[in-house]
């Protein structure tokens, strides 16, 4: 009688700690539903029209053509755009509206917070043999440092994440399936479909299947040889969707090695280990794109920034082995196995697009906190000091990622900002530029057949604002003089597309561009020019050729008009 007392406080208190979880994360991320779709939402929700339909469902899983919109995407994740679709159809707008995706993503986010404080409390119920206070204080902690994390928020604000979101939600359902089995089929065999479920949201859940055996060898004190049968049929799941992903994308990975040799791609991924570590404590500067990292100058093998990265990795490595030994310290052990496990498919062991993103640190994240919640464990005679410092721990992550998550409420603002932070990244620059040409008063110009001067005033008022962010963007210095074109001030285009043809000598375009306007300015002799230098930069430049055509007609027009 007792002991069912006992059981079911304990229930109690697991339960109000669960939705404090969930309180919490709403009130940090509930403002996001108000942001706006942004950078590749487009290609995948947006442009995307195969989502608009549940009749597409099926095809999800095997037709290419159906992972994004209107440019092929190189990745297979069959379960996001199911449920795209499904959120399509109950929003039941004719277009996708950004609110129900940012929505769910809130909601994803803390299904995964909850699902990681009930997965830190049986390990930390495990390691203490009972259901102690102090394990469920380090649960908490963990799962609220998680929930608070900024290195989160391009995972939460990001209607494209939804795929992190899935797949760590459907781990964690995993995890906590197989650390509650008695032995018996049900709870393996429901640990074995959520992590299907789990692959098919994104690749990033493979490591599950390593992660099986520790929980079975360390927790459940299974012996070596059982513990690596039972995690084979996890490893039959990875194979089974690593099949069906090559041959829907027809390729397992997604671009060739991007330091040019799969060897040197493999020692330039070791400086990235330091900026994981940094942000893993959720210590700025942080960055939306790390793509200025992709051609950058190779690392030399002994350089000190690669040589960092070697031994933050085999510290860890040591400190984990160690560590294991310990039973009272075997939850941050498995937690830095956790960490190293998920870094593996983010490590362009397979060749990847990117040396780095802050999206790829969702579910190494987990394993990170699992850790920390393991020392809290051991520190139960400092209760109180080990309690105030994860709360003022969790309080500074909750300010970080009021901080950071503005961001991105708009790529405007998403573009602008990084710039800002760290300029000079080519791809930030070109999103940005295309965010601005996005902007509705820039859309103006080209639907409407006239400008007033009012609009002409705002659209050039925005063009000059954002050049003063990006002055040598050729394409800002076009549309500026498309625009003066479009009031009829010649000398004023003309000034602007002769800069934009500066800018950027070799585009056969920004020639045809200026050609264009010198033929409207009446200045043909300068327009021919123009054309011909579109022409040797590009021959086949079919429109440049027809005005070539038209020029050398209205030439000999005008001559033969002559007296």
């Amino acid at each position: 009688m007792m002991r069912g007392v006992a059981i079911e406080k304990c229930r109690t208190k697991n339960w109000l700690c669960c939705g404090i979880i969930g309180l919490f994360t709403v009130l940090l991320w509930g403002q996001t539903v108000w942001y706006d779709f942004v950078w590749d939402d487009a290609l995948y929700i947006t442009q995307n029209k195969s989502i608009r339909s549940l009749a597409n469902i099926p095809k999800f899983f095997y037709k290419m053509e159906t992972q994004s919109g209107e440019y092929p995407s190189v990745s297979y994740r069959p379960l996001r755009n199911t449920a795209y679709a499904l959120l399509y159809a109950l929003d039941g707008h004719p277009t996708p509206r950004p609110w129900i995706f940012h929505l769910a993503n809130v909601l994803w986010h803390g299904a995964a917070a909850i699902l990681l404080f009930l997965g830190a409390l049986l390990l930390g119920q495990r390691a203490r043999g009972e259901a102690s206070t102090v394990a469920r204080m380090a649960s908490l902690f963990a799962a609220l440092g998680f929930a608070a994390h900024p290195v989160n928020s391009e995972v939460v604000c990001w209607a494209k994440c939804m795929d992190d979101l899935m797949a760590a939600v459907f781990v964690l359902a995993a995890a906590r399936s197989l650390l509650k089995w008695n032995e018996g089929e049900r709870g393996y065999v429901a640990a074995l479909v959520w992590f299907l479920l789990a692959v098919f949201a994104k690749e990033s859940a493979a490591p599950f299947a390593l992660v099986v055996f520790f929980v079975l060898w360390g927790f459940h004190k299974l012996p070596w040889r059982r513990s690596a049968r039972l995690a084979v049929p996890f490893l039959l799941v990875t194979l089974v969707f690593a099949v069906c992903q090559h041959l829907v994308m027809g390729r397992s990975s997604q671009c060739p090695p991007l330091s040019g040799s799969y060897l040197q791609t493999l020692i330039d991924m070791f400086p990235v280990a330091t900026e994981y570590w940094r942000l893993l404590w959720g210590i700025p500067p942080f960055c939306a794109d790390y793509n200025f990292m992709v051609g950058a100058p190779a690392h030399p093998l002994f350089s000190s920034s690669v040589l960092d990265g070697v031994f933050l990795v085999l510290f860890f490595g040591a400190l984990a082995a160690w560590l294991w030994r310990r039973p009272e310290w075997r939850m941050s052990a498995f937690g830095l196995v956790w960490t190293a496990l998920f870094l593996l498919p983010v490590s362009n062991l397979v060749p990847m697009m990117q040396y780095m993103a802050e999206r790829f640190l969702y579910l190494p994240l987990m394993g990170f906190l699992l850790a920390l919640g393991g020392v809290f464990l051991n520190f139960s005679r400092w209760r109180l000091a080990a309690a105030v410092a994860a709360a003022a721990l969790v309080l500074v992550w909750t300010g970080a990622s009021i901080n950071r998550m503005g961001i991105w409420q708009d790529d405007i603002t998403l573009f602008v900002r990084t710039e800002l932070e760290h300029p000079g990244i080519k791809r930030v620059e070109k999103n940005a530029v295309a965010a601005v040409f996005r902007l509705p008063q820039i859309t103006v110009w080209r639907r409407a057949t006239t400008l007033s001067p009012e609009q002409a005033a705002q659209i050039i008022a925005t063009l000059q604002e954002a050049r003063r962010l990006y002055p040598e963007n050729d394409l800002l210095t076009t549309q500026l003089g498309m625009t003066e074109a479009r009031m009829a001030r010649w000398r004023e285009a003309v000034a602007w597309l002769e800069l934009a043809a500066r800018q950027n000598p070799a585009s056969a375009e920004r020639w045809f561009d200026l050609a264009s306007i010198y033929r409207l300015a009446g200045e043909p002799v300068q327009a021919q020019a123009a054309c011909a230098q579109a022409l040797r930069l590009n021959p086949d430049y079919e429109e440049a050729r027809r005005l070539q055509t038209k020029l050398e007609n209205e030439l000999k027009a005008a001559n033969r008009a002559k007296p």
